[in-house]
């Protein structure tokens, strides 16, 4: 064998190359043929033409059974236009490959995705090496790991696949694949609590205990992780489903999660009973105006379909001199974030209607009065984050109508 080899090795190197050929292959799995075929074409290209069909026949009967382990040559035949047929047979008889999927360390409720997601992939990867030799992994475990990636790139993007053979204790062969990520990975979740019902301080423990939900989300690959943004949906609104303030508020969280290498949880939640905040204002450009508490406590029903209403009552009081206005109002939601209602005022005795869309973080915000004396009190402002506003206010009651008012919502 060690001589065949050196006068294939000769030939190729002394002689004109024959003309391209095409190699067929039979007796082998389709997803071995197509590196074997090209393997046995580069070599017959190689082939002097001088030399005669029988020399070329055995010569690539040769090649065949050192390259091909596992397979024995049943017959080789080159036809009109260099058209090779190569007949294969197994050299002995094939193990019995039994697979084992070997999931990466993740942890719950992450494991239970990847557990769905190879559902039946042990037996589409046992269909591939039915009747495959254990020998031939010595030289066809590229196509191997090839067909299996391109299966679990379907249903587990991101994550490399490697393959280990090895001999059972039955005298079986079991082939064990394990997964590894690759980058880009998620490094962290950042969550954001969006309400116009529940304080701004009753937040930070909501988002704790969703930081804390998302860390088995950290290390994953970005790409499985978009796959599974609904079920990154499903676990916040399980987490905050439990949580007291929002069993109490009547709160329905909307989660929207945006995989990436920093994911992004975005929480709409709004209580159904329940509204309340309180805040300070400051007031610059206007010398008659002062700084101001307010409280704002509500309870919401919900008399028709898709149509909230809200009783409330408001307090305000001013630090200069410390009077206290109070106001009582009725409000309904006919389009989400506008409202429309009156509040009465104790200050002057009076009606006023009152519009308002109302924002969250990072979004600009408008609200309207006007009272049955035709006073107009307004604002146009934009809400930095959780905590801090800024409002271009007007107010015809007052000398100095037009003032800028920063506001600490609490």
């Amino acid at each position: 064998m060690a001589a065949a080899t050196l006068f294939v090795f000769t030939l190729l190197c002394a002689y004109p190359f024959a003309a391209e050929s095409s190699v067929r292959i039979e007796g082998m799995n389709d997803w071995l043929k197509e590196s074997a075929e090209r393997g046995l074409e580069a070599v017959y290209d190689h082939i002097p033409q001088t030399e005669p069909m029988s020399v070329k026949e055995g010569l690539l009967r040769v090649v065949a059974d050192r390259l091909l382990l596992g397979y024995s040559v049943d017959s080789v035949t080159i036809g009109p236009k260099d058209a090779v047929a190569i007949k294969l047979r197994l050299a002995a008889t094939p193990p019995d490959w039994d697979v084992a999927i070997s999931p990466p360390n993740l942890s719950p409720p992450v494991d239970g995705w990847f557990a769905s997601d190879v559902d039946g992939m042990e037996a589409e990867i046992a269909s591939l090496v039915k009747g495959v030799p254990m020998e031939t992994l010595a030289w066809g475990d590229i196509d191997l790991r090839r067909e299996i990636e391109r299966m679990s790139a379907e249903r587990i993007p991101g994550w490399r696949v490697a393959l280990l053979a090895r001999s059972a204790s039955d005298g079986g062969t079991i082939l064990d694949v394990s997964f590894t990520p690759e980058q880009p990975l998620a490094l962290a979740v950042t969550t954001k609590i969006n309400s116009s019902s529940i304080p701004a301080i009753l937040h930070s423990r909501l988002r704790g205990d969703l930081i804390k939900s998302y860390a088995p989300v950290i290390g994953v690959p970005v790409p499985w992780l978009e796959r599974h943004e609904t079920d990154m949906q499903s676990l916040g609104r399980d987490v905050l489903s439990g949580e007291y303030l929002v069993e109490v508020a009547k709160a329905d969280p909307k989660v929207n999660a945006d995989a990436g290498v920093v994911s992004n949880v975005d929480v709409e939640l709004e209580s159904k009973r329940y509204s309340a905040w309180l805040w300070m204002a400051v007031y610059a450009g206007a010398e008659d105006r002062y700084p101001e508490v307010g409280l704002h406590l509500g309870r919401r029903v919900q008399p028709f379909s898709r149509l909230e209403m809200e009783l409330y009552g408001e307090l305000i009081l001013r630090l200069d001199d410390w009077e206290l206005e109070k106001r009582l109002g009725v409000r309904w939601s006919p389009l989400q974030s506008l409202w429309v209602g009156g509040e009465w005022s104790d200050m002057d005795d009076i009606w006023w209607a009152r519009v308002a869309v109302e924002s969250w973080a990072r979004r600009p915000y408008v609200w309207l009065r006007y009272s049955e004396e035709d006073d107009v009190n307004a604002a146009l402002g934009y809400r930095f984050n959780d905590y801090i506003s800024i409002e271009l206010h007007y107010d015809s009651r007052f000398d100095d109508e037009w003032n800028v008012r920063a506001l600490l919502n609490l």
